[in-house]
């Protein structure tokens, strides 16, 4: 068990809900959700061991609906057990059942900004995957970012450009266009 740094009133909170999914599961013992948030909570209370059970137990499960939140999960729990590997083959598998969703993907993308520093080309592929599939203004924004860090300045307007054709109220990405636009030198 892990210390959490929360409130004692939050804590209990969290406990009263734990026992609560606990009394769920024991009435319906197949239902991978509650397997999921009896995980999570234990997770956020630093039960790590058994949210790393209960997370598993919802993968055998193999429920289809949120099978890929049980990976992501457990791919959470490992990067906060300091079990990165582990932690990767998790995130990795959790985009793979569930491509669509963004979730996940940046999930990754923290893994390998925080713990693979030297990986940056293979940070730019979990980018790509994660543009081509979830479409996401976030995800773009966020390569852009990372592009105009490398100095990939026409790429990062490119970038910058699908957030604004996305959220044309989005000041950030209008800013960066106009900036790129400038060291690129492209006129209006």
């Amino acid at each position: 068990m892990v210390d959490p740094n929360i409130s004692e009133e939050y804590k209990q909170t969290l406990k009263d809900e734990l026992v609560s999914y606990q009394d769920e599961l024991a009435q319906n013992p197949g239902n991978s959700d509650l397997f999921i948030k009896i995980g999570k909570l234990e997770h956020k209370l630093g039960q790590l061991s058994s949210a790393e059970r209960n997370l598993k137990q919802a993968i055998k499960i193999e429920n289809p609906e949120n099978l890929y939140l049980a990976y992501f999960y457990l791919g959470e729990l490992y990067e906060d057990m300091g079990k990165y590997d582990e932690a990767d083959d998790m995130l990795r598998i959790s985009t793979q059942i569930n491509p669509n969703t963004h979730v996940g993907f940046l999930a990754l993308i923290d893994l390998y900004k925080k713990h693979y520093p030297g990986k940056a080309d293979e940070l730019d592929n979990i980018y790509r995957a994660a543009s081509d599939f979830t479409k996401s203004p976030e995800v773009w924004a966020s390569y852009a970012r990372f592009l105009e860090d490398r100095r990939e300045y026409r790429d990062a307007w490119i970038y910058w450009g699908e957030v604004l054709n996305a959220e044309p109220d989005n000041a950030q990405a209008k800013e960066a266009v106009v900036r790129l636009k400038e060291i690129l030198g492209i006129a209006n």
